[in-house]
């Protein structure tokens, strides 16, 4: 399997999701991947529930639920990074500015508990 970079990876997501028309939906814009995000999540969810057993499995064993799960996340991922494509969204800025964000919010909470 190949490793992607962010770039790539959406540039795989936007050739597959350009594939949908054929299928006689309607064009896929940003507008219709966030719609459909929450679907997705809602998804990941119930895997997630049904792993932990507080959600009948229709009768997935784990392997099958770990399965589903990896395809879960990696939907919700193609979603995010199509949604950031067509918006203008350099992705790998915007991870490279939330993990500073990130790092600052720690260094400063970290300082209040000392």
């Amino acid at each position: 399997m190949k490793d992607y970079t962010i770039t790539e990876l959406t540039k795989v997501v936007k050739a597959s999701f350009a594939q949908y028309d054929v299928q006689g939906t309607r064009h896929w814009t940003w507008r219709v991947a966030a719609q459909d995000l929450s679907y997705q999540i809602g998804s990941l969810h119930k895997v997630m529930l049904q792993l932990s057993n507080d959600r009948y499995a229709d009768g997935k064993d784990q392997a099958e639920l770990e399965e589903i799960l990896n395809d879960e996340l990696a939907d919700i991922l193609a979603e995010v990074l199509y949604i950031a494509s067509e918006r203008g969204i350099d992705m790998n800025q915007a991870m490279a500015a939330m993990v500073k964000s990130d790092r600052r919010k720690v260094k400063e909470r970290t300082k209040s508990h000392e």
